[in-house]
Formats: C-alpha cells, sequence, structure tokens
C-alpha cells in the first residue's frame, strides 16, 4: 500500500509539502496557535497544549508565542517548561523526556531540503526526528537540527547550534557544539573535594590530639629518667593495642587503626630514648 505524503513525511522520506492533508493540517495548527498564545490564563493555555501536542503529561508549561508546523509530531514528558517564543518544526517527531526545561527561542527543526536545487525546487521535502532525553537544559536561543539525539542530563549552552548527538551528562556549546564539560566529572570532583575536607577537619583534631599524646608521653619520659625504667614496656604495649582494637566499632577499619596505634607507639619509644639518651 502506498503511502500517503503526511506518512511519508513522518517517516523521514522525500514528501510533497503541498498535498491537500498537509495543507490543511497546517492551517488547524495556526488556529491552535492562536489560542495557545493568546490565552492569558495558564491553566487554559496548558489545556491547549495538551490538545495540540501529539502526547504529554500531567504537568507541560509553555509560554507565549510557541511555533509549530503541526503541533501532533510533538511529545513532552512531565514538568515540561518552555519560555518564550520557542519554535517546533515537526515535520518529523520531537519526543521530549520529563523534567526538561528550554530557555527562550529555542529553535527545534526536524524540517530539512534536498541539497540538490532541482528536488528543492520541486517541493519536496524531508525531515529527521529530534530526540531529547531526560532532565535537559536548553539555553536561550539555541539551535537543534534535524536527527539530533539528546542524552539524559544534556545541559545545552545559551546560542549553541547542535549540529550531531551527545550522550548523557555534558554541558555542550559553541557553533557547531562540542563538550565543553562532563557533569559526572565534575560530580566526581565534588565528591572527592568534600571527602577531602572532612580528612583536613579530621587530621586537624588528630594533630591537636596527638599533641595532647606527646605532653603526656613527655611526663612519662621524666618519669622513667628519675627511675632508670627501661623505654620499651611490652606488657603495657600490649595491652593499649588489645584496648584500641576493642574500641573500633567497624571490624573492616579494625586491623588498620591498630597498626596506625604500633607506628603512633614505635615514634613515642623513639622520642622516649632520643630524650633519656640526652639525659645521660
Amino acid at each position: 500500500m502506498e503511502l500517503t505524503e503526511k506518512e511519508k513525511m513522518i517517516a523521514g522520506k522525500l514528501y510533497f509539502a503541498g498535498d491537500p492533508e498537509l495543507i490543511a493540517d497546517r492551517k488547524e495548527a495556526r488556529r491552535k496557535l492562536q489560542a495557545i498564545n493568546q490565552e492569558h490564563d495558564k491553566n487554559k493555555r496548558e489545556e491547549y497544549v495538551k490538545a495540540a501536542f501529539g502526547g504529554t503529561k500531567k504537568h507541560v508549561y509553555v509560554e507565549p508565542s510557541i511555533s509549530f508546523d503541526y503541533g501532533y509530531n510533538i511529545f513532552v514528558g512531565e514538568h515540561f517548561y518552555c519560555n518564550f517564543h520557542n519554535i517546533f518544526l515537526d515535520t518529523c517527531p520531537i519526543t521530549i523526556g520529563d523534567n526538561c526545561m528550554f530557555g527562550p527561542n529555542v529553535q527545534l527543526y526536524t524540517a530539512s531540503h534536498p541539497i540538490e536545487p532541482a528536488k528543492r525546487n520541486s517541493g519536496l521535502e524531508l525531515g529527521k526526528p529530534i530526540k531529547i532525553g531526560d532532565n535537559v537544559w536548553i539555553g536561550g536561543s539555541a539551535v537543534i537540527v534535524p536527527g539530533v539525539t539528546l542524552g539524559d542530563n544534556v545541559v545545552v549552552a545559551a546560542g549553541a547550534v547542535v549540529t550531531k548527538s551527545f550522550p548523557n551528562n555534558v554541558v555542550v556549546g559553541g557553533n557547531p557544539a562540542q563538550i565543553i564539560q562532563t557533569i559526572e566529572e565534575e560530580n566526581e570532583k565534588d565528591a572527592l573535594a568534600q571527602a577531602r575536607g572532612k580528612i583536613d577537619q579530621i587530621d586537624r583534631e588528630i594533630v591537636r590530639l596527638l599533641e595532647k599524646r606527646m605532653s603526656a608521653v613527655s611526663e612519662v619520659t621524666a618519669y622513667k629518667a628519675q627511675t632508670k625504667k627501661a623505654v620499651l614496656d611490652t606488657s603495657r604495649e600490649e595491652a593499649v593495642l588489645a584496648n584500641v582494637a576493642h574500641l573500633v566499632k567497624d571490624e573492616e577499619y579494625r586491623e588498620t587503626i591498630v597498626e596506625t596505634f604500633k607506628d603512633i607507639m614505635k615514634q613515642s619509644r623513639n622520642y622516649q630514648g632520643g630524650r633519656l639518651r640526652s639525659n645521660d
């Protein structure tokens, strides 16, 4: 069965834009656009948008004015936000995920024309679909050309011209748009910086406590100097290490912490030995 011009258009094949069915559809789209763009009540405007688009979820917010060719080829997810003066050339499907935000003057073009002038002048047109993932933010005056797919969590910088597809978790900008930042890497760096900040804070507290401990070690050293006791007290060290092991609540850390205290006690012995030798 031969495809209609409308079916060819939606499928991305060459079609004749002057087809009577498509002319009627565009005329109907203008009527819907007029209703949307002249409506001041946001709730009523939302209902007009839902009636015009091919598919929406519960919450759709569109600022006037918006422009589209047909409307029925636009599919948006939950919590779609569209700022002023967006243009959707929807000869092919435009599919937009959940939680997407479009700045002012954003332009999505699925429509295209043949490269060969003879075909172009004949009235034949074609297009390619555009697909936008979840949690995408497109900045003002950005342009998305036919056939582009953007992954989840993508940010498109204002004024970018997106001529190719991009994966999840990137910031793109420029003309033609290129990756300028990886969102996952930024999150990893933030997490690393936060973890290191915690370690730095803990280290300051450890240094303060180690100074207090060394002050007590100095008192022990003075006592041993007076009583001529040996620096190493094996039974004492064994008792300290056993107590440390008992105090550690997380078994995964126990061995490491006990070994750390062995080093601390070794350095304490070295300090005591040096002080006692200097007093001889």
